[in-house]
């Protein structure tokens, strides 16, 4: 299970986000890893991708890892200047 710490969004395009959400897994509570994930305006996901250290760790998301992520993503883009942005539901 995954616990998320931060997200941040920044405007890559006018079509595409770039969002980093920091997360950590119950099993290695110290290490943070960070997601990182490029979504067009549509809510097409272009990229998912999990980091350490800035490195890709090649990680295939588990089906419930990825709804976390949306449902956590839709939490916290209502805070940011982006709450309006998405023209559809995020796919993952």
């Amino acid at each position: 299970m995954m616990k998320f710490d931060y997200c941040e969004i920044e405007d890559g395009s006018a079509q595409t986000l770039a969002i980093y959400v920091g997360c950590r897994f119950e099993d290695e509570p110290e290490e943070l890893y960070v997601i990182q994930l490029h979504i067009s305006k549509n809510g097409i996901v272009q990229l998912l991708k999990l980091l350490f250290n800035g490195m890709d760790c090649r990680y295939s998301f588990k089906d419930e890892e990825k709804a976390s992520i949306k449902n956590y993503i839709y939490e916290m883009l209502p805070a940011t200047p982006y709450e309006e942005w998405l023209e559809g539901s995020i796919a993952l």
